[in-house]
């Protein structure tokens, strides 16, 4: 290496319990520096950023899964393991671990803490939320924890940025690993262990003591862990496999030992390291707890709640909205005008600033959106709303563990079916994958604001209005739709036992400001990430489609129409016959034969064939719908500039009857469909990957189109007999 070259940044991972401040303290560390991958092999997120540290060095930080135990009992724990014994592909081992822990829940974060110091890694101990801790009455004497772990330990509140140089400070030296062994087992397990531990192979990433882990790990796995098997001989995973069967047999109650005896020293090191503790508890967190877990008045709040919200988005965005709908079409009509008529212009004007510009009006929406969720999570009112949920979701077979992948999911359903990893039986995985694409996602935000701006009034009822009443409807169904595919599934080819829930409620918290807005800029800019990409891309493609062949006899016989309008000076005639001429180039396009194609089987749902080129690109991603109308009204027109897609849909007209093409009704039909409807090719890869069958994808692409489809019909033909069609 060059004496100039810049040495390797060090590596350090960032590790606890869930809810324990893991996030905030990688936003404090990184701030805009970072990035989301997934491991190797597997789809459990790796998020990875830089840390500058006060030596001049940088740090690589890695945020791992956050993990109870070092025994997973999923695929995010299994990863944790492994990147801790070395064993994840292109993950190296951490140079240094950086442990947090809940300050004010010092009892059960430890429990992890006391195996990862027996790996022989380096370690530092990082009591997050010390502010809480102090304002509950709990004195923690930070040297009497070192003296006991043998690791350097340090305070902080990371929400507050409390304590963070100092932790740099630490984070820049040379830690030494702890020589404390916390857990002896009995003699005739620690002969099993050694006699395991000699058929371990060396590794050059394995710390001598982990060897001894991995031993362990063998026998509590049973052996039939893959990602052990690719590093341990088969005889030594078949020498666990019979060791554990013969000690399940002699003693079944053999892997709660290690359990009670870390608790036990846990126990031990508090009575020394906790100086006092108050008597007076943090009553005002149990009074507010009465009220928003209480069986009656806990879903009333999570409802009024959740109607706050989506009225907010609408009311919060329309001027930002307003202004960026008004920046595309001063942008249309500048280059609409700037450039002469031909295919060029109308790529530039109807494809690509109609298409992407008009999808970016709602980039406001999904942020507002977004801030709301990052804020009531990072207060800890959602591990209130996972344990209402739980009382829900256990009628039809599902625990509130399943709620964090459906939360998830509102954001998008690919990251949602991810999180299903942390659900540990299998038939209440699958269920929670076959529902998490009911949740209606962001990408479909842009679709129901498109469709409520152009059809629903912005009316006042009592202290909400119905644009914010109708988006909650359709978040609403697609919950109710969710819970009814649950419960057929946990009765019929899911069933199962109702599983049990045992779940921690982290304290009330200020949020950290800066950690949600780092998380709002991330999903606005995967957003704006998507219409850089999918989005132009389709908005291209589908403007050649829609452009092309041109001609036709319709066509023809129009132009010409048009020509004699001309030469007798009739210009309001020939206006019109541009507009008719535009129309039929469109419907005799390639797209508009499409469209026309499947009409018949659409028809009934209240769609036509424009609406029908929508649902096809929407196969690409669902916001893709927003682009496709906006091409396709823009490429009906003969205007130079880009018109307001809203205006347009509320203005549309049907060529053989002359009457309003698109009623109310029939745009609650389409937001109906797009609530049930699975349109997202990238979803199906994702289930065919965790699932690892095209059986489920499949059935998932049938059932929720299937729905979509009986629904819609329900909707628009039941309004139209109750006299709602006009």
């Amino acid at each position: 290496m060059s004496p100039h070259a810049e040495p390797a940044p060090r590596r350090i991972a960032i590790l606890g319990n869930p809810n324990a401040g893991k996030s905030t303290l990688f936003n404090a560390l990184t701030g805009l520096r970072q990035k989301v991958g997934n491991y190797p092999g597997v789809t459990v997120e790796k998020k990875t950023g830089f840390c500058d540290l006060p030596s001049g060095r940088r740090a690589e930080i890695v945020d791992l899964p956050g993990s109870y135990s070092l025994q997973p009992a999923s695929p995010d724990e299994m990863i944790v393991r492994d990147v801790l014994l070395g064993l994840q592909a292109d993950t190296p081992p951490p140079d240094l671990i950086v442990f947090v822990v809940d300050a004010t829940n010092l009892d059960r974060h430890l429990y992890l803490a006391l195996q990862v110091i027996e790996l022989g890694r380096p370690l530092l101990l990082v009591l997050n939320m010390m502010d809480m801790a102090g304002a509950r009455g709990l004195r923690i004497d930070e040297r009497a924890l070192e003296r006991q772990l043998g690791v350097p330990v340090l305070g902080i509140s990371a929400a507050k940025g409390e304590g963070l140089p100092a932790l740099r400070e630490l984070m820049d030296r040379d830690v030494e690993p702890s020589a404390r062994h916390f857990r002896q087992w009995p003699p005739h397990l620690q002969r099993v262990l050694d006699r395991l531990e000699q058929r371990v192979p060396r590794h050059a990433t394995l710390p001598a003591r982990a060897r001894h882990d991995l031993a362990l790990a063998m026998l509590l796995d049973h052996g039939e862990d893959d990602a052990l098997a690719r590093h341990v001989p088969p005889e030594a995973l078949a020498d666990a496999r019979t060791i554990a069967q013969s000690l399940d047999q002699r003693s079944p109650d053999w892997r709660s030992e290690d359990v009670t005896g870390r608790y036990e020293e846990i126990s031990t090191l508090l009575a020394e390291a906790v100086i006092a503790a108050g008597e007076r508890g943090d009553r005002r967190r149990d009074r507010i707890d009465r009220v928003l877990t209480h069986r009656v008045a806990g879903p009333v709040v999570f409802v009024v709640l959740m109607g706050a919200v989506f009225q907010s988005v609408f009311a919060w965005a329309q001027p930002a909205m307003d202004l960026i709908d008004l920046l595309v079409n001063r942008l249309g009509t500048v280059v609409g005008h700037a450039m002469p008529a031909g295919a060029l212009r109308s790529l530039l004007v109807d494809g690509i600033i109609a298409g992407v510009g008009t999808t970016l009006t709602f980039v406001p929406q999904i942020a507002i959106l977004f801030l709301f969720l990052c804020v009531l999570e990072d207060s800890g009112y959602m591990a209130r709303a996972a344990f209402i949920m739980d009382r829900i979701m256990s009628r039809v077979g599902l625990s509130g563990r399943s709620f964090i992948p459906l939360l998830s999911s509102f954001a998008c359903a690919i990251p949602g079916i991810m999180a299903t990893r942390s659900i540990d039986n299998r038939r209440d995985r699958l269920a929670t994958i076959m529902i998490a694409p009911f949740m209606s996602c962001s990408a479909r935000l842009p679709v129901y604001a498109l469709l409520i701006g152009a059809f629903v009034p912005n009316r006042w009822v009592g202290f909400v209005t119905l644009p914010g009443i109708t988006l909650f409807a359709m978040y609403f169904l697609g919950i109710a739709a969710a819970i009814s595919v649950a419960w057929v599934l946990k009765r019929t080819a899911l069933k199962g036992g109702r599983p049990l829930y045992v779940m921690e409620l982290p304290p009330y918290r200020m949020p950290s400001w800066r950690s949600v807005l780092i998380t709002v800029r991330e999903r606005s800019l995967l957003f704006l990430q998507k219409a850089g990409t999918v989005i132009l891309a389709v908005s291209v493609v589908l403007w050649f489609l829609a452009s092309y062949p041109k001609g036709g006899a319709a066509v023809h016989a129009l132009e010409s129409q048009k020509a004699a309008a001309v030469m007798a000076g009739d210009s309001a005639q020939a206006g019109v016959l541009d507009h008719r001429i535009a129309g039929a180039a469109l419907e005799h396009s390639f797209a508009g034969q499409v469209g026309r194609f499947i009409e018949p089987s659409i028809a009934p749902l209240g769609f036509d064939w424009r609406f029908g080129i929508g649902l096809i690109t929407s196969l690409a991603a669902r916001e893709v719908m927003v682009s496709t109308m906006a091409t396709v009204f823009n490429l009906g027109n003969v205007d130079s500039h880009v018109r307001p897609l809203r205006q347009s849909l509320r203005e549309a007209t049907d060529a053989r009857t002359g009457q309003r093409a698109y009623t109310p009704l029939a745009g609650i039909s389409l937001m109906v469909f797009y609530v049930l409807a699975c349109q997202c090719m990238s979803t199906l890869a994702v289930v065919r990957r965790e699932t690892n069958s095209w059986r489920w994808p499949i059935f998932m692409l049938v059932m929720m189109n299937a729905m979509a489809w009986v629904a819609s019909f329900a909707v628009f033909q039941g309004g139209k007999l109750l006299g709602f069609g006009a």
